[in-house]
């Protein structure tokens, strides 16, 4: 019975033991795997990373010229200073119009800019005008504003504009730097084709290129001309007073008496003329009522002695 007893108990010890065993073994794995966990973790990451690294190079190194061309402007969009053509025009009235003309040409010239367009004319005795067209380094677009003004009497209007072309001024870059490349590559082509075929084909469409490039090019040195020298349109006008003066040529009487004297005898003349005209021509009328008028008379005059007869013999 005892030995029974002490059996059991050896069995429920080692049952005991056996699940101790079997927990401890349970953690020790457990925390094996943990470990193991994080470090696959900590490769995949890494892994990951080279990846992607690898994978932004292989992207990057295929991205193709006007794409890059295109990122390059943006950046040079937020960098560079912005390109803005002004103009100006005023319409002043002056005291003396040549001396102000002659003074703003001066100081054009003092600001290094030019002379587009000048002219003047008398439209009346009383206004003359004057028109100039300048073109004036940007830097100097204010100043000279400012020193032009105080030359006329009177500023009766003045307009200042801006229009930006920076997108366009960057984008005609980015074309060009495109075909630039373009014209790069289809030069060497040209230099590997080895039959005559496809050197004509490439050396056509490597013309097309430049000639592209070469509107490019002055479409670009139109915009920096435009916007290096800004463009100012100056309407000048002059009132004048003007005192009547007594003219010699209304002095002339001797002139005038006989151009009078001449105009008289003229007059008397023509008269004369168309009188003889008139009886020479209707002379046979003239003469019937002549007749007419005379056997009329005669009648008149018979009759007028019959009745101072009678009276006489009553």
């Amino acid at each position: 019975m005892k030995r029974d007893s002490m059996q059991k108990e050896g069995i429920y010890f080692m049952r005991i033991c056996k699940t101790v065993l079997l927990i401890s073994l349970s953690i020790f794995l457990l925390v094996a795997c943990s470990s193991n966990n994080e470090s696959s973790k900590s490769g995949s990451k890494s892994s990951s990373y080279d990846i992607g690294s690898n994978g932004k190079e292989t992207e990057q190194s295929t991205i193709n010229p006007s794409t890059k061309t295109k990122q390059d402007s943006e950046k040079n969009l937020s960098v560079q200073s912005r390109k803005v053509i002004y103009n100006a025009s005023l319409q002043m009235e002056v005291k003396h119009l040549p001396d102000v003309q002659d003074k703003i040409r001066d100081l054009t010239g003092q600001m290094g800019g030019y002379i587009v367009d000048q002219k003047m004319n008398e439209e009346t005795k009383e206004r003359q005008e004057g028109y100039l067209t300048v073109r004036i380094p940007q830097e100097q677009f204010q100043a000279f504003l400012r020193k032009v003004k105080p030359l006329g009497a009177k500023v009766e209007n003045q307009s200042i504009s801006g229009q930006d072309v920076t997108e366009e001024y960057v984008d005609l870059q980015s074309r060009l730097k495109s075909k630039k490349v373009t014209e790069k590559r289809l030069t060497q082509f040209m230099n590997e084709a080895k039959d005559t075929k496809t050197l004509l084909e490439i050396s056509n469409e490597l013309s097309k290129v430049q000639e592209e490039m070469e509107m490019l090019e002055g479409k670009i040195k139109y915009l920096n001309n435009q916007v290096d020298y800004s463009t100012v349109a100056i309407n000048l006008y002059e009132d004048k007073v003007v005192v009547p003066e007594l003219e010699k040529n209304q002095l002339n009487t001797w002139e005038k008496t006989k151009k009078q004297f001449m105009s008289s005898i003229n007059f008397l003349a023509s008269f004369l003329s168309w009188l003889i005209i008139f009886i020479i021509g209707n002379l046979p009328v003239i003469a019937l009522l002549i007749l007419i008028g005379f056997i009329i008379y005669f009648i008149w005059r018979h009759r007028n002695k019959q009745s101072n007869n009678n009276t006489i013999e009553k």
